[in-house]
């Protein structure tokens, strides 16, 4: 392996060039050293929330790339003699003060015959303040001058990496690894351009190369994890996040990531058990718990369920209700009703109650429990007040006439189901309720008619099944 150029640090680099005439020459300053403002030891730095930030604004990564207005003479252009006098007087020292003072002297000395050296070190300074498109345009200038100058193509490359140009970003960082520049930020950073072009498989070479420079790098780990989650490689994803774990328990976005890991897997319980590390260490969210409440549900364990779901709401105050009434219905449709019930107190004392449409979806939700434990009369009282909010209500429309049809009121029933019917999304099943009460009445012909109609509109096997039942019916009566 190529033996890596080891670059000057921040201070030196801008004191300093290389080479034996730079030596002599430097015996003769007599201006004592001033020391190196702030705005020199600065890389575009990214926000802490940021998917670069661990890469992009660590101190050695920094280091590196102020090292970069240095030379490296045996992989890159050089400068001729009066250049090289007119940077170490000029530039160095502006370099020192404030890079962005050297930016109006270097675009003096950029010219089609000058050195590369000269667009490189002016796209440095524009990446270092941010100015990325014109970053760009000075990296590849010196690249059309020295297509092999191997920190050209790198910085290159991590320029494209921060304007988020990934595709474009990874032929000069594949580029500085063919010139021997490799490091494991190098292929760290193009495995992250690979995995956001959904190159699964060529970003996971290029994390595993990383990781030989770096084995204990958590984010090229991860990175890793991600690709085989994405290539459906749960086993190889879940040996990294044990050993991660392990490694570092206090962080949940591991257990979150090995929980959902699970529920890929089809492994309930055990993703429980990762989701109820987090409720316990205190950094479980809402979004969580609400996964968790499922996950009990799922498993008929109902009251943790009640329990993960309770929690969820206090934990957002009522500011997600559609996961909360997703809950809710989850909780109806197992048949749970006292903990629906808990569930439907909850959601109204919620520090954001519920208003409009989602208001109306909980009466609904409650005429459904009414419903099934037997409360005709107080799931009427309940679609009354929805009547009353939105009369074409279709949902609430199709309830309603399956109150009336379970006391015998036909007509009203009837009326209900028809009205529903003319509403968009509920006719198929406004005819399915109207067929079911033509067979409660021994109208099979009629029935089927309605059943074959609502089959047209919305294709189910369940109801093919009962279309056949009751076209069996239908030839029996019409025999008899």
């Amino acid at each position: 392996m190529t033996k890596l150029p080891q670059l000057v640090s921040a201070g030196a680099l801008l004191l300093a060039t290389t080479g034996p005439a730079f030596a002599a020459e430097r015996k003769s300053v007599a201006a004592p050293e001033k020391p190196v403002a702030p705005e020199a030891t600065r890389f575009a730095p990214v926000a802490a929330d940021h998917p670069l930030a661990s890469v992009w604004n660590d101190p050695e990564f920094t280091r590196r790339m102020l090292g970069s207005y240095g030379f490296l003479s045996e992989a890159e252009p050089r400068l001729n003699a009066e250049e090289q006098k007119v940077y170490r007087e000029k530039i160095v020292p502006l370099l020192r003060e404030d890079p962005k003072q050297a930016i109006p002297e270097l675009e003096k000395l950029i010219k089609p015959e000058a050195s590369a050296l000269f667009d490189f070190t002016l796209g440095n300074i524009r990446f270092q303040t941010d100015d990325l498109t014109n970053a760009i345009t000075h990296f590849e200038a010196a690249l059309v001058k020295f297509p092999d100058f191997r920190r050209a193509q790198k910085n290159l490359g991590l320029a494209h990496i921060r304007a988020g140009n990934y595709e474009a970003a990874i032929k000069p960082l594949s580029r500085t690894a063919a010139l021997g520049g490799a490091d494991s930020k190098t292929f760290g950073l193009l495995g992250f351009a690979q995995m956001n072009l959904q190159r699964y498989t060529s970003a996971e070479a290029a994390y595993r190369q990383a990781l030989l420079f770096e084995p204990e790098n958590v984010d090229f780990r991860l990175g890793l994890v991600k690709c085989q989650i994405a290539q459906a490689n749960y086993d190889g994803a879940l040996t990294v996040l044990d050993e991660l774990i392990r490694q570092f328990p206090e962080r949940d976005n591991l257990w979150a990531l090995q929980a959902n890991v699970f529920i890929q897997k089809e492994q309930p319980a055990k993703a429980t058990v990762n989701f109820e590390m987090l409720r316990r260490l205190g950094k479980a969210n809402a979004a969580q718990l609400f996964t968790l409440g499922d996950l009990y549900l799922a498993q008929e364990i109902r009251d943790l369920a009640l329990s993960a779901y309770l929690e969820a709401i206090e934990k957002d105050a009522g500011a997600t209700p559609a996961k909360a009434l997703r809950a809710a219905e989850l909780l109806v449709a197992r048949g749970a009703l006292p903990e629906a019930k808990q569930l439907f107190a909850k959601l109204k004392a919620a520090t954001t109650p519920l208003a409009g449409n989602d208001e109306l979806r909980l009466w609904k939700l409650e005429a459904k429990a009414a419903f099934a434990a037997g409360e005709s009369e107080q799931a009427a009282a309940v679609l009354e007040k929805v009547a009353e909010r939105n009369p074409l209500d279709g949902e609430a429309l199709l309830l309603a006439g399956d109150h009336y049809a379970r006391s015998g009121q036909k007509e009203k029933a009837q009326l209900r189901y028809e009205t529903a019917g003319k509403l968009e999304g509920f006719e198929a099943d406004a005819l399915l309720k109207q067929a079911q009460l033509k067979v409660q009445g021994q109208k099979y012909a009629e029935a089927v008619d309605l059943l074959r109609k609502a089959q047209k509109s919305k294709p189910r096997d369940n109801v093919q099944r009962y279309l056949e039942r009751v076209e069996q019916l239908a030839l029996r009566a019409k025999g008899a």
